[in-house]
Protein backbone atom coordinates (compact mmCIF):
# COMPACT_ATOMS: atom_id res chain seq x y z
CA UNK A 1 0.00 0.00 0.00
CA UNK A 2 2.86 2.38 0.78
CA UNK A 3 4.45 2.22 -2.74
CA UNK A 4 1.08 3.09 -4.32
CA UNK A 5 0.76 6.14 -2.08
CA UNK A 6 4.26 7.34 -3.02
CA UNK A 7 3.61 6.95 -6.73
CA UNK A 8 0.24 8.68 -6.40
CA UNK A 9 1.88 11.54 -4.51
CA UNK A 10 4.61 11.74 -7.16
CA UNK A 11 2.02 11.94 -9.95
CA UNK A 12 0.14 14.71 -8.14
CA UNK A 13 3.32 16.72 -7.60
CA UNK A 14 4.35 16.23 -11.22
CA UNK A 15 0.93 17.38 -12.46
CA UNK A 16 1.11 20.46 -10.21
CA UNK A 17 4.61 21.30 -11.46
CA UNK A 18 3.51 21.00 -15.09
CA UNK A 19 0.42 23.07 -14.38
CA UNK A 20 2.51 25.88 -12.89
CA UNK A 21 4.93 25.72 -15.80
CA UNK A 22 2.10 25.92 -18.33
CA UNK A 23 0.72 29.20 -16.98
CA UNK A 24 0.89 32.05 -19.43
CA UNK A 25 2.84 35.14 -18.41
CA UNK A 26 0.87 38.13 -19.68
CA UNK A 27 2.53 40.82 -17.58
CA UNK A 28 6.13 41.60 -16.68
CA UNK A 29 7.25 44.82 -15.06
CA UNK A 30 5.62 47.68 -16.93
CA UNK A 31 4.77 45.52 -19.95
CA UNK A 32 1.42 43.86 -20.45
CA UNK A 33 0.00 41.67 -23.22
CA UNK A 34 -3.53 42.46 -24.34
CA UNK A 35 -5.45 41.78 -27.54
CA UNK A 36 -2.46 40.68 -29.65
CA UNK A 37 -0.37 43.70 -28.62
CA UNK A 38 2.26 44.51 -26.00
CA UNK A 39 1.76 47.69 -23.98
CA UNK A 40 4.27 49.55 -21.83
CA UNK A 41 2.64 51.84 -19.28
CA UNK A 42 3.94 53.90 -16.37
CA UNK A 43 2.79 56.81 -14.25
CA UNK A 44 5.05 59.70 -13.25
CA UNK A 45 4.22 61.67 -10.11
CA UNK A 46 4.73 65.40 -10.52
CA UNK A 47 3.23 68.05 -8.21
CA UNK A 48 0.72 70.45 -9.66
CA UNK A 49 -2.64 70.73 -11.34
CA UNK A 50 -3.17 69.21 -14.77
CA UNK A 51 -3.17 72.69 -16.36
CA UNK A 52 0.24 73.54 -14.92
CA UNK A 53 1.64 70.12 -15.81
CA UNK A 54 0.49 70.27 -19.45
CA UNK A 55 3.12 72.83 -20.63
CA UNK A 56 5.90 70.76 -19.05
CA UNK A 57 4.70 67.65 -20.86
CA UNK A 58 4.56 69.60 -24.14
CA UNK A 59 8.11 70.87 -23.60
CA UNK A 60 9.32 67.34 -22.83
CA UNK A 61 7.67 65.93 -25.96
CA UNK A 62 9.06 68.73 -28.14
CA UNK A 63 12.58 68.17 -26.82
CA UNK A 64 12.64 64.53 -27.90
CA UNK A 65 14.05 63.75 -31.33
CA UNK A 66 11.94 60.60 -31.64
CA UNK A 67 8.41 62.04 -31.10
CA UNK A 68 6.43 62.88 -34.24
CA UNK A 69 2.88 63.90 -35.13
CA UNK A 70 1.99 64.85 -31.56
CA UNK A 71 -1.70 65.69 -31.28
CA UNK A 72 -3.46 67.19 -28.28
CA UNK A 73 -6.67 65.53 -27.11
CA UNK A 74 -8.95 65.85 -24.06
CA UNK A 75 -6.84 63.61 -21.83
CA UNK A 76 -3.41 64.70 -23.03
CA UNK A 77 -1.40 63.87 -26.14
CA UNK A 78 -0.82 61.06 -28.56
CA UNK A 79 1.78 60.64 -31.25
CA UNK A 80 4.30 58.45 -33.01
CA UNK A 81 7.75 57.22 -32.07
CA UNK A 82 10.31 57.08 -34.89
CA UNK A 83 14.07 56.53 -34.92
CA UNK A 84 14.13 55.65 -31.22
CA UNK A 85 17.36 54.03 -30.05
CA UNK A 86 18.08 52.26 -26.79
CA UNK A 87 21.39 53.24 -25.19
CA UNK A 88 22.27 49.76 -23.91
CA UNK A 89 25.71 50.84 -22.72
CA UNK A 90 24.12 53.45 -20.42
CA UNK A 91 22.36 50.62 -18.56
CA UNK A 92 25.43 48.44 -18.14
CA UNK A 93 24.85 46.13 -21.08
CA UNK A 94 27.59 44.99 -23.42
CA UNK A 95 27.58 44.07 -27.08
CA UNK A 96 28.08 40.42 -26.10
CA UNK A 97 25.05 40.13 -23.77
CA UNK A 98 22.60 42.30 -25.71
CA UNK A 99 20.79 41.34 -28.93
CA UNK A 100 21.50 43.62 -31.90
CA UNK A 101 17.92 44.83 -32.03
CA UNK A 102 18.52 46.62 -28.70
CA UNK A 103 22.15 47.55 -29.26
CA UNK A 104 21.95 48.87 -32.84
CA UNK A 105 18.25 48.79 -33.71
CA UNK A 106 15.83 51.60 -34.38
CA UNK A 107 12.33 51.53 -32.99
CA UNK A 108 8.99 52.86 -34.13
CA UNK A 109 5.67 52.85 -32.33
CA UNK A 110 2.91 54.96 -30.86
CA UNK A 111 2.41 56.67 -27.52
CA UNK A 112 -0.31 58.24 -25.42
CA UNK A 113 0.35 60.73 -22.61
CA UNK A 114 -2.53 61.37 -20.21
CA UNK A 115 -2.15 64.49 -18.08
CA UNK A 116 -3.85 64.26 -14.68
CA UNK A 117 -3.60 66.26 -11.45
CA UNK A 118 -0.23 65.55 -9.79
CA UNK A 119 0.78 62.95 -12.38
CA UNK A 120 0.97 61.98 -16.01
CA UNK A 121 0.66 58.50 -17.51
CA UNK A 122 2.56 57.31 -20.57
CA UNK A 123 1.52 54.31 -22.67
CA UNK A 124 3.67 53.00 -25.52
CA UNK A 125 2.34 50.38 -27.94
CA UNK A 126 2.63 49.11 -31.52
CA UNK A 127 6.41 48.81 -31.18
CA UNK A 128 8.38 47.68 -34.22
CA UNK A 129 12.12 47.20 -34.47
CA UNK A 130 14.52 47.45 -37.37
CA UNK A 131 17.95 45.92 -37.10
CA UNK A 132 20.83 45.10 -39.40
CA UNK A 133 21.77 41.42 -39.80
CA UNK A 134 24.69 39.95 -41.62
CA UNK A 135 23.67 37.87 -44.60
CA UNK A 136 25.22 34.48 -45.02
CA UNK A 137 26.73 33.75 -48.33
CA UNK A 138 29.56 34.68 -50.61
CA UNK A 139 29.22 38.47 -50.48
CA UNK A 140 28.58 38.73 -46.71
CA UNK A 141 26.45 41.84 -47.05
CA UNK A 142 24.14 43.20 -44.42
CA UNK A 143 20.38 43.43 -44.69
CA UNK A 144 17.72 45.28 -42.75
CA UNK A 145 15.34 43.09 -40.75
CA UNK A 146 12.06 44.51 -39.42
CA UNK A 147 9.54 42.99 -37.07
CA UNK A 148 6.92 43.45 -34.39
CA UNK A 149 8.28 43.61 -30.87
CA UNK A 150 5.23 41.58 -29.83
CA UNK A 151 6.39 38.66 -31.98
CA UNK A 152 9.97 38.88 -30.68
CA UNK A 153 9.07 38.60 -26.99
CA UNK A 154 6.07 36.23 -26.96
CA UNK A 155 5.41 32.54 -27.48
CA UNK A 156 2.32 30.39 -27.90
CA UNK A 157 0.98 32.63 -30.64
CA UNK A 158 1.31 35.72 -28.48
CA UNK A 159 -0.33 34.38 -25.34
CA UNK A 160 2.73 34.47 -23.09
CA UNK A 161 5.91 36.49 -22.64
CA UNK A 162 9.20 34.65 -23.05
CA UNK A 163 11.14 34.39 -19.78
CA UNK A 164 14.37 34.57 -21.78
CA UNK A 165 13.40 38.13 -22.84
CA UNK A 166 12.81 39.49 -19.32
CA UNK A 167 16.24 41.17 -19.07
CA UNK A 168 15.71 42.77 -22.49
CA UNK A 169 12.22 43.93 -21.49
CA UNK A 170 13.86 45.52 -18.43
CA UNK A 171 16.37 47.27 -20.68
CA UNK A 172 13.83 48.86 -23.00
CA UNK A 173 11.56 49.66 -20.05
CA UNK A 174 14.30 51.57 -18.24
CA UNK A 175 15.16 53.39 -21.45
CA UNK A 176 11.54 54.45 -22.06
CA UNK A 177 11.14 55.47 -18.40
CA UNK A 178 14.12 57.79 -18.63
CA UNK A 179 13.12 59.27 -21.98
CA UNK A 180 9.55 60.15 -20.98
CA UNK A 181 10.48 61.56 -17.56
CA UNK A 182 10.05 65.34 -17.32
CA UNK A 183 12.87 65.48 -14.77
CA UNK A 184 15.34 64.21 -17.41
CA UNK A 185 14.39 66.96 -19.84
CA UNK A 186 16.24 70.25 -19.92
CA UNK A 187 13.51 72.77 -19.23
CA UNK A 188 13.98 76.52 -19.46
CA UNK A 189 13.85 78.34 -16.08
Amino acid sequence: MLPVTRSLLFCILLACALGVQAQDITQYGLFKLSENEIYWKTTYKYPGAADSLRPLVVQMLKSKFFTFNVIRNEAGYNGEIRHYKVDAKKYGRTYMNTPRMYWEGEWTGKFIVEVLPNEYRVTVYALYYEKIEKSTGYYKTEKSVKGRYFDAVTRKKGKSLLKSEFSNLDLISRSLQDEFDIRNTVLPP
